[in-house]
């Protein structure tokens, strides 16, 4: 939608409003920004105010291993602002450290990258509740002075919406006690899991007590320092993996060299819809998963949207959680997996569901591509039916790769710092591709290989059909 926005005052002349509805992460939650308006522009900040609605949002309180664990989590929505002048490409926009007024039944979390550059929100329930979320009249405080705006400016704005789910503290396994593909233990049993029970140092390599892996090479006498994102802290995850139609409105808001770079021209093989006409970037199937992201594309995108990636042991702690792991188990927490072989209705559509309807992921080959994100999610879903981790996190088995970074070689270095929206330098600490590894499986692999413990000990710098991603933010005390 766009709107022109006289503001009667001189540093911000005219404003276009660009809500983006094609940011939708997928039909089961259509997460929709509408009605976007600028009002009370002085002293360099103005609000942002607009409407936001996604469906099956909670904010819970429930019980798990037979009553053993109480959990609290609820999902959001990341929101965050761009912009452009004409004279100068898409910018991120810097919001205020105070002033945002949430909607009824919604709180504000800031997100913050430091002093000063307060990079997005979280927006959530306020109380315990599930079901449809609509916020009307959200406002936030922009702070456009920050971007050197003066003068007599043409400004236009866009609004983005990603949903996460938030994965609470607490102390959880690393490895099931089974025989996945390079699992991880506690030395020397190779059935013991190893628990991390805090963020503090790792000590990794064959001795008894320390964290290895079914390989052990790779942990000989490592440590994995206090930085190293461990899992056992609060964060956010995203809540599907990135859409096709996600990773287009990222091309869209980069200029057009840039866009080139991170654009990955396989339109029509393996599912991948993307396609460019006069230097605008399309999806026929929006809702999809996003496939052929090289990690540089997957790191650039997140960078943009305020993000980093997410560790391997936070992969696990987002698929399993704090109970006792099942022998061998996957995401959804049992030791079966019932394959999708077809779908019903228009595919691409964003409507369409899974064939046969007991079905909770996509491998082996089943449609020779990805799927709509969360689309074994159907209302009353169980975790099992759903395929979902323990959280409410979708799809981390099967679909596409989770790109994730490796807990050895050049990952231990790995530095948690959040994107800052530019995509001009990598955020300080962030590992080369070197730094990073598969796991979770993809619409190819065996069931298997889709195990939460299994582990890819490598990845590569190219674009592939069965690579994808999502990111994740550490919470903020």
């Amino acid at each position: 939608m766009k709107m022109k926005y006289v503001l009667g005052v001189p540093l911000i002349a005219f404003v276009t409003i660009m809500s983006t509805p094609s940011i939708q992460d997928c039909y089961a939650n259509a997460i929709n920004v509408t009605n976007v308006s600028v009002s009370s522009v002085a002293g360099g900040m103005a609000d942002i105010q607009f409407d936001i609605s996604w469906s099956n949002s909670w904010n819970l309180t429930w019980s798990d291993d037979g009553g053993l664990t109480t959990v609290t989590n609820w999902d959001a929505a990341w929101v965050f602002l761009k912009f452009k002048t004409p004279s100068s490409g898409w910018r991120h926009g810097m919001l205020a450290s105070s002033g945002h007024s949430p909607a009824a039944g919604t709180s504000i979390e800031i997100g913050a990258n430091g002093a000063g550059t307060n990079i997005g929100v979280f927006i959530k329930r306020d109380a315990l509740g599930a079901g449809s979320l609509s916020a009307q009249g959200m406002k936030l405080r922009w702070d456009f002075a920050q971007s050197s705006l003066g003068g007599t400016s043409d400004v236009d704005i866009s609004i983005h919406a990603i949903e996460m789910v938030y994965i609470p503290k607490g102390a959880f396994a690393l490895g099931s006690g089974g025989v996945e593909a390079n699992h991880f233990y506690k030395f020397p049993t190779s059935t013991d899991p190893y628990w991390v029970a805090n963020e503090v140092a790792i000590n990794c390599g064959p001795s008894a007590g320390k964290l290895t892996d079914a390989n052990n090479t790779y942990y000989n006498n490592l440590l994995l320092p206090n930085a190293f994102p461990k899992g056992y802290a609060a964060f956010y995850c995203m809540k599907y993996e990135i859409s096709q139609g996600q990773y287009a409105a990222f091309l869209n808001h980069l200029d057009s060299s840039d866009a080139d770079a991170r654009y990955p021209a396989y339109s029509g093989t393996s599912r991948y819809t993307i396609s460019v006409v006069s230097n605008q970037y399309s999806s026929s199937a929006p809702d999809r998963a996003c496939n052929f992201l090289s990690v540089q594309d997957l790191c650039s995108y997140l960078d943009w949207s305020g993000l980093r990636p997410m560790t391997e042991l936070e992969f696990e702690k987002a698929c399993r959680g704090t109970i006792n792991p099942e022998i061998n188990e996957y995401v959804w927490g049992t030791t079966t997996a019932a394959k999708f072989t077809s779908l019903n209705g228009i595919d691409g559509s964003g409507s369409e569901t899974a064939l046969p309807a007991s079905a909770n992921c996509n491998y082996f080959n089943a449609i020779n591509g990805p799927v709509r994100v969360g689309i074994f999610a159907q209302p009353g879903s169980s975790r099992q039916k759903a395929g979902a981790g323990f959280y409410g996190v979708m799809d981390l088995a099967g679909n596409v790769y989770e790109c994730v970074v490796m807990a050895f070689s050049e990952g231990v270095s790995f530095i948690p710092t959040h994107g800052d929206g530019l995509l001009y330098t990598a955020p300080d600490g962030w590992p080369t591709f070197y730094g990073f590894m598969r796991r979770g499986g993809s619409w190819s692999n065996l069931a298997a290989d889709l195990q939460t413990s299994c582990r890819y000990l490598s990845t590569d710098s190219n674009r592939d059909s069965h690579y994808g991603g999502r990111g994740v933010r550490t919470s903020q005390p």
